[in-house]
């Protein structure tokens, strides 16, 4: 009768009241995972370039720690007019052939290819 009915009618507005709030949740939800999306794809180029910092930190390293003992060795003293070091200008050493020369040309080039 009437009773069942109206029990029906309250159940049938329950369930549009869930539905309609799953359809919130959902929306939510949905809006939720494109800032996600977002914030990731923001995220992506800075743990690419940390990524490469951490490939690079070793050799960068090691030339700081070389830069840090060249400074600590501080530069030569000096030389006493007397006795001059060797290769210093009065030196043989110092006296370069053509050979020599072209040797030092080529090492820019050398070191050039070095990554």
């Amino acid at each position: 009768g009437p009773a069942k009915l109206t029990s029906r009618r309250s159940e049938i507005a329950a369930l549009q009241e869930q539905l309609l709030t799953s359809e919130a949740a959902v929306q939510s939800l949905q809006a939720a995972v494109r800032q996600r999306d977002k914030l990731i794809g923001q995220l992506q180029p800075r743990a690419e370039l940390l990524q490469d910092i951490c490939r690079r930190r070793p050799p960068l390293a090691g030339l700081l720690a070389s830069l840090a003992e060249a400074e600590r060795l501080g530069p030569l003293p000096a030389s006493d007019p007397g006795h001059p070091l060797p290769g210093g200008p009065s030196s043989p050493l110092a006296n370069s052939t053509g050979e020599e020369e072209d040797r030092d040309h080529l090492q820019p080039a050398v070191f050039g290819t070095t990554v």
